[in-house]
């Protein structure tokens, strides 16, 4: 089968999506999608098609496509900006009724988390994330790589006078955020942060390289941990059993004693398929997600992967 074919028999577009979400009516009379779950075979059926799909755009590709718009008529391009305005919709859409948050995926490890008092995001990434900026309240970014956070949107968020939690970007100076380097707490509105240092490589510059976030919201707990591999005890919780890891399996990261240490409820892999990676080298896909899934199961039986523009929780 020649690229041209795969192609064009890969067709992720606006019915793709729409089919993988249903409505469901709140008390308030608004609505939002639900939680998409799927079944082990519907999962790997879409990890070949997005694995097929990814893999024909190149990372010069993506590059050109992130300062234009111009998908160049990639269905991976089209379905990232699919998924961009699904997500913005919903979120502007959803009531969250109780402590359990409503959890997206934007791109690779961004996610727009939204619960009953606040809305913020984790590692937004995306030529357009600028535009969520007026419905956040603040920003998590675990670490400095182009991959992780988008320059537009931080400045948007700095413009606007939201809060910046990472390690690398003052913030404007701002008290309350900007440079979290180690172990803190954050309290903001209904959400208790805690942020401590993993390792990103065992490299020098690798070392407490990234910031993870340690999350309480109510009785709900949510773990995100970026671009890590497990060193000495840095990889931990203290608040209990996180209800929902959102994981990126590489780095050197050693799933089974990482389930080990975490116990964590639920799993959902993400940083799949970056496309600004070369297709050979770098670039998370179906071979690193068939890897990781049998340690991971044996240890959590919640195990799985976050396509773009899912809402996960």
């Amino acid at each position: 089968m020649t690229m041209q074919m795969k192609r064009r028999e890969f067709i992720l577009g606006a019915a793709a999506f729409a089919s993988s979400t249903a409505a469901h009516a709140f008390a308030a009379g608004k609505a939002s999608a639900t939680p998409q779950r799927r079944s082990a075979e519907r999962q790997a059926a879409l990890v070949d098609r997005w694995n097929d799909a990814t893999m024909l755009v190149a990372p010069e590709d993506y590059k050109a496509y992130y300062k234009d718009g111009d998908t160049r008529n990639f269905a991976a391009l089209k379905a990232l900006e699919h998924a961009f305005d699904k997500v913005k919709r919903e979120v502007a859409e959803t009531i969250v009724g109780s402590d359990a948050p409503a959890v997206w995926s934007i791109y690779n490890m961004g996610y727009i988390v939204k619960t009953r008092h606040a809305t913020f995001s984790i590692d937004l990434k995306h030529r357009r994330a600028k535009e969520f900026a007026p419905l956040l309240d603040f920003a998590l970014c675990t670490h400095a790589h182009g991959d992780h956070f988008d320059g537009d949107f931080l400045r948007a968020m700095d413009s606007a006078g939201k809060k910046i939690v990472s390690n690398f970007h003052a913030n404007n100076g701002a008290e309350v955020s900007g440079l979290m380097k180690g172990e803190n707490i954050l309290h903001i509105k209904d959400i208790s942060i805690r942020t401590f240092s993993v390792d990103h490589a065992s490299e020098p510059w690798g070392i407490d390289f990234t910031t993870a976030f340690e999350i309480a919201i109510g009785g709900f707990r949510l773990l995100h941990t970026g671009d890590c591999r497990p060193s000495n005890d840095k990889l931990a919780v203290k608040w209990g059993a996180p209800d929902l890891w959102l994981l990126f399996p590489m780095s050197g990261l050693d799933i089974a004693d990482a389930m080990r240490r975490i116990h964590p409820k639920r799993v959902v892999f993400g940083h799949l398929w970056e496309l600004g990676h070369k297709q050979t080298k770098g670039r998370a896909h179906k071979w690193h997600i068939n890897r990781a899934m049998p340690p991971a199961l044996a240890n959590c039986p919640d195990i799985s992967v976050g396509f773009w523009g899912d809402r996960i929780s």
